[in-house]
């Protein structure tokens, strides 16, 4: 039809402040500093017009990748805005290229069949996020990036996983991430609400929310988009009429010259009219097309559009045109790979809700000729829009088939969330499906079953729960008492798992282990049996945990099942280990371990890597327990457990933050935090992240961490006890807290009587609190803090019942454990004998395999000399270590610690740098012998004679005379000068 335009918006109004934020974080990536903001704002505000015209300005030089997400019913395919973006750049990129950024990345062409590198995929799909990362950082170390995900409200999880994945790894790249996120469309336990709490905790994570333009915002607006400047009062109707919504002031314009003293009176008054006035604008054939593409539910290739709009009253012939006139009334608009989508996805929703009846469904129906018509490669990512398709066109045996097919897909790729959601359409469809296609009601059950097993994989507790219960009320326990009593195991598992701590022994695990007492050589029983020892264990029964272990193994041998014989083992390492017999819970563990391998049994494999891990430990082999930790979660994560494989991951995190691995500690929680686990493997996680971040200095980080880890997690959780009472103190006494400190540990000791050798670990917290505490009284002239420090430590000493640091096989750790322990005693009483015990710690802690421990203690040493009085190259030589120590490791706070301390005792911590020996040096240093250059170097440094001497292991006459050789040579008369000249010519060489 001839309908007028509306003329270009030339200029964003009321935007200046964000566009400059916007802007200036950019810029900040392209010196390395990179940044992810998330645009929130309601529908139509301008948030993605905000962010194009930002990426619009940035150049040649930078790479857009631009990805859609886009809402429709409960369809969500994997990765699908992270596809977008990615076919968009494969689209416009060069073979070369191509083939560079993508080297070893054949794995992508699971989601990215365009790639056309005639790689074989490794058959690994749970490793997407590293590949995805991967591609991204090459194509920033070519160009700045700028990665947009708009309307990132329709996200997909698995994609909200690849961002967290991208945030978590920011270092240095010349990356930016941009989303824009609606207000609306966010209802309780949207999962987007829990993704920001987390990226919230991400110090290089910013959020910008757009409010509605004032009217002077307005005014510029219709200035842009009429050419001209319009009547205040004009405005004031417009501004009255739309609140300000910028794309309601668009639609409302649309047409008008903007000589007009009052808007048209049928104008519309919400938006519902507003989207559908302008849509009504269009001829009937576009009106037609448009309406037949929203129910595509997506961007639509040009060809499977033509072939749908065919069958529902459009010339194939005029569907250009059509297009053409939609995209000139600013109803649609192409995407980055040209398939036409709308402008605005509102108008896709209030053209889909205002179709005739029946209408819909007869679209949908033909839409789902077009999509089985895909090529098989394709076909798998299409199956949950196909089971949407279905479901609104009444195939609900279609549906529910296409939504089993969905869920197996999501499952090869490791993609829980979308599993499940999958799953429970199927459920939800069971009673409307055909008998002949639905199955059997015991078949019903298993997919109710198998439906709660992903949805407590993909953290969802609850929603788990609720399938195991409706399984439950299908079944009869007098008919089918087994069946009944796996379902009732499961049951008690999820909801201790929800509501620990508490009393673990409840009515379904009673009520399991009755069920299958006249079946005594069954898998059930076996399982049933084990539930109830485990339970026992945690509230403390231990001989009957023993008991009903050793029954559940030799039940579970009888019914030679595999899985059932790995449960029942993993619970008896448990009780073992609970009761110190750490060999015979490795040896039970890893027998576990060999069977859960053999029947591919992930969760066994899961719980058999946790009691191995845990023994070495107890042996005090750190580095093997970590790297068994580390590959058993590589090997549950392939098998598709990731959920509790995280678990192993926190385990592997916590001996590489003790090994002083911090890089690769870093790398491996950024991968955990980056998949939002929940409950206790995500307080796990959380746990070892909030030290760490404590560690580099990241205190906002390490509280929220922990604040995080208490929202997953009853502060009182008995599995955790140890890691939230060591985390807790160490957050408390880095943020100024040691009071907090001293009673959070005090409480959190085992009840009088009964503590293991991991309270002997916590000890060491408590004395480095109580030494906090009174060391800062000491300062202030708080007499009654230091007394409460001093007091409190000999209260809980006067009550262990026996000596600490005495039981347990890892010698090595529990002798550093027991210096450490003395040490911080001595500080905390002021004993005159500190630097003695914190020279005894050094030792202990070094050999125990613990650098950042050996350099806080280093530090303590050569405080304690000093205030004694003593000083000299003893101090410079701790001071150094600690130093070295701690810019190595990146240990923020220790480094500023350590070099505040040097300053106040006036040593130098320079690394003497070698000068080298080059075909032509300098005439100054031609004569120079390499021992007199290294000398130098270390003149440089500002050593003094007795340090050299000390470090070549030569004697200070030795020394001496060297320096008198290097005055000679250089033709200076003092060691500064002689330094001083090695220093320029360093600096002229290198320039």
């Amino acid at each position: 039809m001839g309908t007028a335009a509306v003329g270009p918006d030339r200029r964003l109004a009321g935007r200046a402040a964000e566009q400059k934020l916007l802007a200036s974080a950019l810029e900040g990536t392209a010196g390395g500093h990179p940044c992810a903001v998330v645009v929130h704002g309601e529908a139509g505000v301008g948030k993605t017009r905000l962010v194009r015209e930002v990426c619009e300005g940035l150049g040649d030089e930078t790479e857009v990748l631009w990805g859609s997400c886009v809402h429709f019913g409960e369809a969500s395919v994997p990765f699908a805005p992270v596809i977008g973006a990615l076919q968009a750049w494969l689209a416009r990129t060069d073979a070369a290229t191509r083939a560079e950024v993508l080297a070893g990345a054949g794995d992508l062409a699971v989601l990215l069949p365009a790639m056309g590198l005639g790689d074989t995929p490794t058959g690994q799909p749970g490793r997407l996020l590293p590949l995805i990362d991967l591609v991204v950082n090459r194509l920033a170390d070519r160009h700045r990036v700028v990665v947009v995900i708009d309307d990132l409200h329709w996200a997909d999880s698995t994609s909200l996983d690849v961002l967290a994945y991208l945030i978590t790894g920011f270092r240095e790249q010349r990356i930016a991430l941009l989303a824009t996120c609606r207000d609306e469309h966010r209802g309780e336990g949207h999962p987007l609400h829990g993704w920001l709490a987390d990226m919230r905790r991400m110090p290089l994570f910013t959020e910008i929310h757009l409010d509605r333009l004032d009217l002077a915002g307005t005014e510029a607006q219709l200035e842009g988009l009429l050419g001209r400047t319009t009547d205040v009062g004009f405005a004031a109707q417009v501004h009255e009429r739309s609140g300000g919504n910028p794309y309601l002031t668009e639609l409302m314009v649309h047409g008008l010259s903007g000589t007009e003293a009052d808007l048209p009176a049928t104008a519309p008054a919400a938006l519902r009219d507003a989207l559908l006035a302008s849509w009504h604008g269009l001829s009937a054939p576009a009106r037609q097309a448009t309406r037949v593409l929203a129910v595509s539910g997506r961007p639509t290739e040009f060809a499977v559009l033509t072939e749908v709009v065919a069958k529902h009253g459009v010339d194939p012939a005029q569907l250009p045109g059509c297009l053409t006139e939609a995209q000139d009334h600013g109803v649609l608009r192409p995407d980055d790979e040209g398939r036409q989508w709308f402008r605005h996805p509102l108008l896709a929703e209030v053209l889909y809700d205002t179709m005739p009846p029946g209408e819909a469904a007869r679209v949908h129906a033909t839409y789902i000729g077009g999509l089985e018509s895909l090529p098989d490669e394709l076909r798998g990512s299409a199956a949950a829009d196909l089971a949407v398709h279905n479901e609104r066109a009444g195939q609900t045996d279609e549906s529910f088939q296409w939504s089993l097919m969905a869920a197996d897909h999501a499952a090869g790729l490791h993609a829980s969330a979308e599993e499940a959601i999958n799953l429970e359409r199927a459920c939800s469809l069971w009673n409307a499906v055909s008998l002949d296609v639905r199955g059997t009601p015991a078949e019903h059950v298993d997919l109710l079953f198998r439906a709660s097993q992903a949805c407590e994989r993909a953290g969802r507790i609850d929603a788990a729960i609720a399938q195991l219960e409706q399984a439950l009320s299908l079944v009869k326990r007098d008919r089918e008492p087994l069946l009944a009593s796996t379902l009732l195991g499961a049951l008690s598992e999820y909801r201790w798992e929800r509501s620990a701590p508490g009393t673990a022994i409840v009515k379904e695990i009673l009520e399991a282990v009755e069920l299958t007492e006249p079946f005594h050589d069954s898998s059930q029983r076996a399982h049933a049996l084990a539930s109830l020892a485990d339970a026992e264990m945690w509230d403390g029964m231990h001989p009957e945990a023993a008991s009903h272990a050793e029954e559940a193994v030799q039940v579970a041998r009888r019914s030679g099942a595999q899985v059932a014989l790995a449960g029942a083992l993993n619970v008896r390492a448990s009780v073992h280990f609970s009761l110190d017999d750490v060999e015979s819970s490795m040896k039970d563990a890893a027998e576990a371990d060999r069977l859960a391998r053999l029947c591919g049994d992930s969760a066994q494999l899961e719980r058999a890597a946790n009691w191995r891990v845990l023994g070495l430990l107890k042996f005090g082999l750190v580095h093997e327990a970590t790297d068994v930790a580390l590959t058993a979660f590589e090997d549950v994560l392939r098998a598709g457990s990731a959920h509790y494989g995280y678990y192993l991951a926190s385990l592997a995190a916590e001996g590489m933050l003790f090994s002083g691995r911090w890089p690769e500690c870093r790398d491996l929680l950024r991968e955990a935090l980056s998949a939002r686990c929940g409950t206790i493997p995500g307080a796990a996680v959380r746990l070892v992240a909030a030290q760490l971040a404590v560690r580099l200095g990241s205190l906002a980080e390490a509280r929220q961490h922990l604040d995080r880890a208490l929202e997953l997690i009853s502060v009182d959780f008995p599995g955790l006890r140890m890691r939230i009472s060591l985390a807790g103190a160490e957050v408390f006494v880095a943020t100024g807290e040691p009071r907090k400190a001293l009673e959070w540990i005090r409480a959190r000791l085992a009840p009088e009587g009964m503590p293991g050798v991991y309270d002997d670990h916590l000890l060491v917290a408590l004395a480095n609190a109580a030494a906090e505490l009174a060391v800062a009284g000491r300062d202030t002239g708080d007499t009654d803090s230091v007394a409460r420090a001093v007091s409190t430590l000999d209260a809980v000493l006067g009550r262990w019942p026996r000596g600490p640091f005495k039981a347990g096989p890892d010698v090595d750790i529990q002798a550093m454990h027991a210096a450490l322990f003395d040490a911080e005693v001595a500080r905390c009483r002021g004993q005159s004998d500190e630097a003695a015990r914190w020279e005894q710690a050094i030792e202990k802690c070094s050999a125990a395999g613990a650098p950042w421990h050996a350099a806080v203690s280093r530090l303590r040493c050569a405080n304690a000399l000093i205030a004694t009085g003593s000083a000299g190259s003893d101090v410079s030589e701790l001071l150094r270590q600690a130093h070295r120590t701690s810019v190595e490791l990146g240990a923020r706070p220790l480094q500023e610690q350590v070099e505040s301390l040097a300053r106040m005792a006036r040593v130098t911590l320079r690394e003497p740098v070698p000068i080298a020996d080059t075909p032509r040096p300098p005439a100054a240093l031609a004569g120079l012998t390499a021992r007199e250059r290294e000398i130098l170097a270390f003149l440089v440094a500002g050593r003094s004679n007795g340090e050299i001497a000390k470090e070549l292991v030569i004697s200070d006459k030795t020394v001496s005379v060297h320096v008198s050789n290097i005055l000679r040579k250089t033709g200076t008369s003092t060691r500064v000068e002689a330094a001083a000249i090695a220093e320029r010519l360093a600096v002229h060489r290198d320039s």
